[in-house]
Formats: structure tokens, sequence, C-alpha cells
């Protein structure tokens, strides 16, 4: 379901002033509970790196949500580290495109100033003890995906998602998996087959979205010119086009992927 900007805007716009003086819990949930609406999902929830170094549970837009990963996930970074995750859950099948990825970014980036804003306010709390703990294990996480970007070719939020799935797989807590990777230890062989089959597939899918957007923008140019409109013509075309250059990227990269040993 894409999400346009004035959509976007009017869910941000919607929630008011947010003071996190008055109950960081409480703030949170209706800060999540307002994205939730936006991407008319069944839950969005939050989860932040605990104090043995797992990501556990710590907010949700209905009160109570499981540690698990989201069907829509983007981290959450505070002084320019990963401390945890937001997450949107839906029962039925969807695919998520672009739109709502750059959404649940603006939300993350709301989530992380009200956690600063904690922090400067000295809120206390279950929260905010979750939130210190998170902190205080940020800058290891950083050094393993700063590793895993470099080794394996990776962006940081593919390289943050990696290091996560590795970590729920395993069993291990993702502290521990962080430290691993920092010390030299390679991922398990098989969670790196799995990760690199999942890169494949989410370029196949963008390569498959993009050429839908191609097609749709010339059907409308071809509309337009027989109503006569030559300008509106000209600019679908110019989309497509635009979409066809993404398709080329996309391509780029499913090709980099499948010549990985």
């Amino acid at each position: 379901m894409p999400i346009a900007p004035a959509q976007l805007a009017s869910s941000l716009g919607a929630l008011g002033p947010l003071d996190v003086e008055q109950g960081l819990a409480g703030t949170l949930e209706q800060v999540l509970g307002s994205a939730k609406t936006l991407f008319d999902a069944d839950r969005v929830g939050l989860m932040l790196v605990d104090q043995a170094g797992a990501l556990g549970w710590a907010s949700a837009s209905d009160g109570m949500a499981e540690a698990r990963s989201g069907d829509l996930t983007v981290p959450v970074q505070v002084g320019g580290g990963p401390v945890g995750t937001l997450d949107v859950y839906v029962t039925a099948p969807r695919r998520w495109d672009d739109s709502e990825g750059a959404a649940l970014h603006a939300y993350a980036g709301l989530v992380a100033s009200l956690l600063v804003a904690a922090l400067t306010a000295r809120v206390t709390g279950r929260l905010a003890d979750q939130l210190q703990a998170a902190l205080a294990h940020r800058s290891l996480i950083e050094r393993a995906v700063e590793i895993l970007v470099d080794r394996e070719g990776l962006d940081a939020q593919a390289a943050f998602d990696w290091l996560r799935a590795a970590a729920r797989s395993s069993g291990c807590p993702l502290i521990q998996l962080a430290r691993d990777v920092v010390g030299g230890a390679p991922l398990p062989s098989d969670r790196l087959a799995q990760a690199r089959a999942e890169r494949r597939e989410a370029t196949d899918l963008e390569v498959a979205t993009h050429r839908r957007d191609s097609e749709l923008h010339e059907g409308a140019a071809r509309g337009y010119e027989r109503r006569g409109q030559a300008g509106r013509a000209q600019t679908e075309r110019l989309q497509a086009a635009a979409a066809r250059g993404r398709i080329i990227d996309a391509e780029a990269e499913r090709r980099r992927a499948d010549s990985e040993p």
C-alpha cells in the first residue's frame, strides 16, 4: 500500500506535541498507534537491546507485543548507532514498497528523537533502563555492522538485519553475535546462504516493482496522448524512464549477489 508524502506528513502532524516527561511509555504507545493506523497494520512494535544483549520487546501500539521480527522492520538509531528496531506486523501477506519503508524510517526517526529526549530529561522506569542497556551495547553492534558491510558488501540496514536474523535463528543474543563478528568469526554458513538468497529475492521483487511502475506510466502516457494532453504524456514518459533506470540498478545488484561465492 503506497504511502504518499502528504499522508505521512498528515499522520505525523496529527500526533501534536509529544512530551516524554509526561510518561515515556504512553508517549511511545501514542506514536506507535499512529503508525499502526498509517500502515493499516495489526500492530507496530518497538524492540530495544536489553540488559542481556538480546533484542527484547519495549513498546507496542496496543500495549503488548512479543519479541519477534516484524513483517516490515527498520533499525532505530540513536547517536549514529542502532539500539533496536521498529516493526510493523500484519497477518495477511503483503508486498512492501519503497514509500512504506521510507515512512517507517520517518517514524523510527521520531521514536529515536523521543528516546534522546527521555535521556536528556532523565526519565526513569523500565523503558529508560532498557534504553540505557541498549546504548551500552550500541558501539559494539555498530562495529559489527561496519565489518559486515565491508566483508559481505551489504548496506548498513541489510547488515543489521542479517546480524539480527542470525542471532534469532541461532538462539544467541544479538550482542554475542556482534562480539563474534568483531572478533573475526563468520556468521553460520547456513545463515550466510539464507541471507544471500533473501538478498536475491529482495532485488527480484524490486525489479518487478519498478517494471510494473514503468508499464503503468507508459500506459498512462498513451492514455494522455489519446486525449491530446501531450504535456502530461511527456511527464509520464519521464517517470517511466526513471523506473527503467531503477530496473537497471536493481538488476546490476542482483547480478552482483548471484556472482558472490
